[in-house]
């Protein structure tokens, strides 16, 4: 009798069965982890705080999420008129509707942002603003280019592995 055979086991004893072999599992040479691209989607929508120049700090959400497309899309859908490929004022609409989905839904909030008065004065600290913010991403090209680069960086926004183990 093997002990895989249960056709003679006595019911009195309990079977007996053979464990399997621990299969070895190599990290392969190639490929790619899938997981690298996973985002945390509360994380992507709340914004994470990153460095910015001369100490200040922004806090971003990622452009992947839900309310900068949806954000984007409204106010495209509203301007469609403008957005005309005949106007010859296209290209600012696109600025100024970027800059304000932006704005609104990406660049959440900022620290140590000083910001200039018209009378050569600066306020320091400025409390952030969507208004602000448009402002700076449409005064800019090296603030607009920093703050959507880092949205979407997907490792700002990176899901924990185990986090993605338990969902079905």
């Amino acid at each position: 009798m093997t002990e895989y055979d249960q056709t003679n086991i006595n019911p009195s004893q309990p079977a007996v069965y053979a464990a399997p072999a621990p299969v070895v599992q190599e990290a392969p040479t190639t490929g790619f982890n899938f997981g690298e691209l996973m985002t945390d989607e509360t994380t992507a929508k709340d914004g994470v705080w990153v460095d910015f120049f001369g100490g200040s700090r922004l806090r971003i959400a990622s452009t992947h999420a839900p309310s900068y497309k949806s954000k984007l899309t409204k106010l495209a859908r509203a301007n469609r008129l403008i957005l005309d490929d005949s106007n010859p004022e296209n290209y600012e609409a696109v600025q100024k509707i970027t800059a304000e989905a932006l704005a609104t839904t990406v660049l959440l909030d900022w620290e140590g942002i000083h910001w200039p008065n018209p009378d050569g004065s600066v306020t320091y600290n400025v409390a952030y603003s969507p208004k602000l913010g448009t402002q700076a991403l449409l005064k800019s090209d090296k603030f607009r280019d920093f703050v959507t680069e880092e949205a979407g960086r997907v490792s700002n926004f990176k899901k924990d592995l185990v986090d993605a183990a338990k969902k079905p």
